[in-house]
């Protein structure tokens, strides 16, 4: 059986207007990431064993120096992603949560929490699918996809 990492990802975004969050006639919502090793990509981290995408998005919250969720976040995308062929690959499954929006590009200040550099980032320049069709759920209302290697699949 060939091994399987789930990540669970939030999506924390930046209304374009704060007074109308929904509202994309004028612009899009920007998107939070992370900076790591030149590359830019969501925050998330790997599912423990055991553990519940509850407690992962926490995990990822307090990362960030945001506010843990108090109840499960809504799901708002699911990509899988199957092992190349080949010795040591593994099947990928991106999980992206509701991580919920926020008034002001600021975040909260954090000391020496040692938080990653982030930043936010508009809607064409998301380099995950999963996170630009999750925001597309979250801010239109849509129903959760569920992709393939970041396509939508079928049952879409």
């Amino acid at each position: 059986m060939t091994p399987r990492q789930t990540w669970v990802h939030l999506l924390v975004w930046l209304p374009a207007d704060p007074i109308a969050p929904l509202d994309v006639s004028r612009a899009w919502p920007r998107v939070l990431q992370v900076v790591r090793d030149g590359g830019v990509g969501p925050p998330g981290v790997l599912l423990r064993g055991g553990e519940s995408l509850r407690q992962a998005a926490a995990r990822v919250s307090g990362a960030l120096g945001l506010r843990a969720p108090v109840r499960q976040p809504a799901l708002l995308a699911v990509d899988q992603w199957p092992a190349e062929p080949g010795a040591g690959h593994v099947d990928q499954m991106v999980v992206v949560l509701d991580g919920g929006a926020l008034a002001t590009a600021d975040l909260p200040p954090c000391g020496e929490c040692g938080r990653p550099h982030l930043v936010w980032t508009r809607r064409a320049e998301l380099g995950q699918s999963a996170l630009a069709h999750a925001l597309r759920a979250r801010v239109l209302g849509h129903q959760p996809p569920t992709l393939w290697r970041g396509e939508p699949s079928a049952e879409n």
